[in-house]
């Protein structure tokens, strides 16, 4: 009786939008966390968006925007040294002994991924008279939007991140004659300098040149210096259709003031040239390739921007089709996050949920790996921390192979390439790896941590509990990926190209394998 009651009422306050069928996840308040706020992204830089009244809260990201350099040291030289000691203490059934000894066989961590900022929008009219709120990411073309009616007259925020033009549009637009009055401010958690002009904010700033992740027991964190490190330059542009657009040189903002429809523009480049370039000295001209984007951007109509997104969008998202039945209307016109809770509390049937869940993983994957030799991370582009959980790094274990084990069987074999780009990186720094930790002069290795750097040593730095970070098959693993993608593809070209790769993974293989009452086995191994 409640439960029926409940959604006939819900169905009474969803005038202005009809849902069910469609690739949408719908809300009907702002989100108040960052997970649940909606996501979208072109395979470099993602935005997470919250969809505020008051103040709408856009957060920023790059996927080249991490804490470190290039791997330069290691930090257990003498490590390949205790590997007999430890088989040793294996063999005489010494457990403890070789837990104990297995920690002299740990590198550094991995460096964190990092949020790069985010833009505020101040609305400096009073909420009142503010009905009918909705907001919801349309998966089938990448689009976003927030729409309310505000004194009878409907306002929209759409917001989308256009790969063809590397830029995210937001569009502002209200139907009320006085139009639009709002301030706009851009701030990072990263050592920054902002300023304004000709209706721009332009951001500079820069990453950590070291990093610890959350869980290492260290005073400082992060370590900065401003002749080191990833550098980026975002810039901020703002076009009015009518009213006007003023500089606030004071503080760095843009106020609108009674405009009817506005286009804000961003675009960000970070120096990050390649996992083996130092960022500064041999960094990427990103003041002058942000610059050229903006001014690509801004020649084009909101229509023209939108038309391009979608269309090379839709190029890789309209090749699957799932089809498991219809949800009920009175389900399907609930908020998605009530229809979350029936179908896991009530067991609601809900075939258009599952359908929306399919494929969202599909557009998580288009949105967040498209960089070439950078691959989705542990929380794909997003993230709003300077100290992420578990740095969001690659998890080579298993959580970076799970982002991919999709592409092939879902028709998005394109979206494998950074990963397989990665892997190579990969297997450069882990030839080193695979000699100075485990004393293996052919192939390579990888523990179970990397990041941008292609970094391939055990991590824990003597400390970390060895059933976890000394794990050796990270390279192995991973390089099935390799395998499978020419399996999909029957590209022999793709496949001469990066078998050395695979040779060299194997070639580790072989070369770490021990004779144990007449079989070849792992030792150690976790």
């Amino acid at each position: 009786m409640k439960k029926g009651f409940w959604i006939i009422l819900c169905m009474f306050f969803i005038p202005l939008v009809t849902f069910a069928g469609n690739m949408k996840l719908h809300y009907d308040r702002p989100a108040e966390y960052f997970e649940e706020a909606l996501v979208i992204g072109n395979g470099t830089m993602g935005a997470t968006l919250y969809g505020g009244v008051k103040k709408d809260k856009i957060s920023f990201n790059d996927i080249t925007l991490w804490t470190g350099e290039p791997e330069s040291e290691n930090s257990s030289p003498d490590a390949f040294n205790v590997i007999p000691e430890i088989r040793a203490l294996l063999d005489n059934e010494d457990y403890e002994g070789a837990d104990k000894a297995q920690y002299k066989v740990q590198g550094h961590y991995s460096e964190n991924y990092q949020p790069l900022g985010t833009l505020t929008i101040e609305y400096l009219d009073d909420t009142a008279g503010i009905s009918d709120y909705h907001r919801w990411l349309d998966i089938g073309n990448a689009t976003a939007r927030t729409q309310y009616l505000k004194d009878g007259k409907l306002f929209t925020s759409d917001y989308f991140a256009s790969a063809p033009d590397s830029v995210i549009v937001i569009r502002l637009k209200s139907e009320n004659k006085e139009g639009i009055h709002a301030l706009l401010s851009f701030d990072s958690p990263l050592p920054h300098s902002s300023q304004v002009a000709d209706n721009e904010i332009s951001v500079e700033g820069y990453a950590a040149y070291h990093s610890f992740p959350v869980y290492y027991k260290a005073e400082d964190k992060h370590r900065y210096d401003p002749e080191r490190g990833i550098h980026f330059k975002t810039l901020v542009r703002v076009l009015s259709v009518d009213g006007s657009v003023k500089n606030r040189y004071s503080d760095s903002r843009i106020e609108i003031d009674g405009s009817t429809e506005v286009l804000i523009l961003i675009a960000n480049v970070t120096s990050f040239n390649g996992f083996d370039k130092d960022p500064v000295k041999e960094g990427r001209n990103y003041r002058s390739h942000v610059e050229k984007r903006m001014k690509c951007a801004i020649g084009k109509t909101y229509d023209a921007l939108r038309e391009a997104h979608i269309r090379d969008y839709k190029y890789y998202f309209d090749r699957v089709k799932l089809d498991l039945g219809n949800t009920d209307d009175d389900i399907a016109a609930l908020p998605t996050d009530k229809q979350l809770l029936f179908y896991t509390d009530c067991k609601q049937q809900n075939p258009d949920l599952e359908e929306l869940y399919f494929q969202f993983g599909r557009y998580l994957l288009i949105s967040s790996s498209r960089t070439p030799g950078v691959p989705a991370n542990l929380q794909g582009l997003w993230n709003e921390s300077v100290l992420p959980p578990w740095s969001s790094n690659y998890t080579v274990n298993i959580n970076l192979e799970e982002n991919y084990w999709a592409s092939g069987t879902t028709n998005l074999i394109e979206m494998q390439y950074p990963l397989i780009e990665f892997i190579a990186n990969l297997s450069k720094t882990g030839r080193k790896t695979a000699k100075d930790y485990y004393g293996v002069e052919r192939g390579w290795c990888l523990g179970h941590n990397s990041d941008v750097w292609a970094m391939t040593c055990p991590v824990g730095l003597n400390e970390g509990d060895p059933s976890w970070a000394c794990w050796t098959m990270g390279g192995t693993w991973l390089s099935t990926h390799i395998w499978e993608h020419y399996l999909f593809t029957l590209d022999k070209e793709f496949l001469c190209k990066f078998y050395p790769v695979l040779k060299g993974a194997a070639e580790f293989c072989m070369d770490w394998l021990v004779e144990k009452d007449g079989k070849l086995v792992t030792s150690p191994g976790t």
